[in-house]
């Protein structure tokens, strides 16, 4: 998806390197799994390229990167543990494959070394990060609840998915000094792109659309709340259109910006890249629930 670009392959690179310092044990054995899978590195990305949008280099903000994307591992290894997820990007997940206990420690370890990353740089930076880690794991405990409307989903995965989206642009925004009005900007785009990725997700499942992963738990989604209320097309239609108004909402957050035309336009081909293909699976299915 984003092979052609020398920022995923950096942080690639830069993975592999991290994983020759893990421990040579059972526990380093499980973290090398998790991070081994294939992944878009979409997180990542877009902090190193909204750095670079305001004239930082991805060699100086790729720690930064790299602890995005260990606390974003981690948190699909405890989101495993608690959905009972058994598979994951099409291979068994964690969970499936070594158990919730160590599951479990290894997201933890994966929490702590990517505090380590951050701690080097500014305390805006630092304090951004763990926000975003407290907003995901109290996203996580709504997702725990009987979510019953599109007010109360939407604040679950605020927290639960966009945070993170929204402090990989913020965070890139910081290193690279930008305006605290570009930075503002930068954080609407990602919390628009993560709302629109995730009601995208739930959307392709509750169509019975084929996403690498399953689960013995069930959340409750956009797509049931509005089929509760709706028939199963006008609820399809209205996630569609949803799903629309973030992708739209996101590219205008990133028009207002003053950075790096190029960059830019890089941080909304990755807003296309991210919801135009299932948006076309979407609008080309119906509801198999």
């Amino acid at each position: 998806m984003f092979s052609g670009w020398d920022e995923y392959h950096l942080i690639n690179q830069q993975l592999a390197l991290l994983l020759r310092t893990m421990p040579a044990s059972d526990l380093g054995e499980i973290i090398s799994y998790v991070l081994s899978a294939p992944g878009k590195r979409v997180r990542p990305l877009i902090l190193l390229i909204s750095s670079e949008a305001f004239g930082g280099k991805a060699t100086e903000a790729i720690n930064a990167a790299l602890a995005i994307e260990l606390v974003h591992a981690a948190s699909l290894v405890h989101d495993d543990i608690l959905d009972i997820g058994v598979e994951r990007r099409g291979s068994p997940s964690t969970f499936q494959r070594f158990g919730p206990e160590a599951a479990l420690l290894a997201g933890d370890y994966l929490i702590s070394r990517s505090i380590e990353l951050i701690s080097h740089y500014s305390p805006q930076v630092i304090q951004a990060f763990a926000h975003a880690c407290m907003d995901m794991s109290e996203g996580e405990m709504m997702d725990l609840s009987a979510t019953s409307s599109p007010e109360d989903y939407y604040q679950c995965i605020s927290k639960k998915t966009a945070s993170l989206f929204s402090a990989s642009a913020k965070i890139g925004g910081l290193i690279a000094c930008a305006s605290d009005e570009d930075v503002a900007n930068l954080e609407s785009y990602g919390m628009h792109l993560g709302l629109g990725y995730q009601v995208l997700d739930d959307l392709e499942e509750d169509l019975g659309l084929d996403q690498g992963k399953s689960s013995k738990k069930t959340s409750v989604t956009l797509p049931r709340i509005h089929r509760s209320q709706f028939s199963d097309e006008v609820a399809r239609q209205m996630c569609i259109r949803a799903i629309e108004d973030h992708s739209s909402n996101a590219k205008f957050a990133l028009r207002k910006s003053a950075g790096s035309e190029e960059m830019l336009a890089r941080l909304e081909c990755i807003v296309n890249e991210m919801t135009r293909r299932g948006l076309l699976r979407c609008k080309s299915q119906k509801s198999l629930c």
